[in-house]
């Protein structure tokens, strides 16, 4: 019996017939990028930075149907979700992150055009996500915010008060200040802002003699002035039990209603009126302090803008508490 003959395959139509079809389809492609444009970009990056429409729409002034129309514009003309709704935030996927980073990379290229062309420096503007421990936040940062802001009015600081370490890699938020020396991790920039030392504060007027300590629960036994506190808390067995809490600040605040002393850092507690420090003029220990910043966002100028005043607030600090150290020998 024959065997069925097969058509034979010519090997140079069929290549002839793929570039054709490749063609084809990158025409398509081309066409559908022809719709995409900056100012539809610039819709997906605040609703990055802000993760809701609503919000979002606020910082530009425009309505939640409008974020919703121009980013589904740009996925359209890419082909490609960016955003995914999760614990009621639209985050974005792992094509939007790199759509963002290119897009950030246009917003610079922009933001230089505008300065050239008009003479004016506008580029400091949008909103630049900050984390700290709130002692950090409230007695460092904070008092020195006011004079800032109003050097920048279009910026908007989101600030995060948060002793957890926030991941910057997952662009929860965009700087971070934080004691513990970070891991290596390529999508971050770190370096270190300063030393930090610490003394034994107590409330003034407060009987040191009795004065119980105010330590730090066990889930922060690995923290250098938790260690500390709890071998100053074993060579004075007869105080009894102090008050015992998982945030600096609280402990700063419990010192002040004098119900107990504990440790902070001496530029800190020095500044505060209802203060005292209790342990003379050399540190007990000292604390490095780093600033952590997203790879793909230290070049832009609002986030280089933060940093100089991060490094600039605790440069301040670090000479009064030089000073006052030469006063106090």
């Amino acid at each position: 019996m024959e065997k069925a003959s097969t058509p034979h395959l010519d090997r140079g139509q069929a290549s002839t017939d793929n570039f054709a079809l490749l063609e084809v389809i990158l025409q398509e492609q081309s066409a559908k990028m022809q719709n995409l444009n900056w100012d539809d970009l610039r819709y997906v990056i605040v609703l990055s930075r802000t993760g809701r429409l609503a919000t979002a729409a606020r910082q530009l002034h425009v309505d939640e149907t409008t974020i919703a129309r121009r980013v589904a514009r740009v996925e359209r003309a890419l082909g490609s979700r960016l955003f995914e709704r999760a614990n009621g935030q639209l985050l974005l996927t792992e094509t939007g992150h790199e759509v963002l980073r290119h897009a950030e990379q246009i917003e610079m290229g922009v933001c230089g055009i505008k300065s050239v062309a008009t003479g004016q420096d506008d580029s400091a503007a949008g909103t630049v996500r900050l984390t700290s421990v709130a002692l950090i936040m409230n007695r460092v940062l904070l008092p020195a915010l006011p004079e800032f802001l109003r050097a920048h009015p279009q910026l908007q600081l989101h600030l995060v008060s948060e002793p957890r370490n926030l991941d910057l890699g997952d662009r929860e938020i965009d700087i971070a200040v934080r004691f513990a020396r970070p891991e290596q991790d390529y999508r971050l920039v770190a370096r270190r802002i300063c030393e930090l030392p610490y003394g034994v504060f107590g409330a003034v007027g407060s009987s040191t003699e009795k004065l119980p300590w105010v330590t730090y629960e066990e889930s922060l036994s690995a923290l250098p002035l938790a260690r500390w506190l709890a071998e100053a808390v074993k060579q004075e067995p007869d105080l009894g039990p102090g008050l015992i809490v998982n945030d600096s600040d609280l402990a700063m605040n419990a010192v002040h209603a004098g119900l107990g002393r504990s440790l902070m850092p001496i530029c800190v507690g020095d500044r505060d009126e209802g203060l005292v420090r209790l342990s003379g003029a050399e540190p007990v220990l000292t604390r490095e302090l780093w600033l952590l910043v997203r790879s793909d966002l230290k070049h832009l100028a609002r986030i280089k803008l933060v940093i100089e005043w991060i490094e600039r607030v605790f440069a301040e600090m670090e000479a009064r508490c030089g000073e006052r150290a030469k006063d106090m020998k």
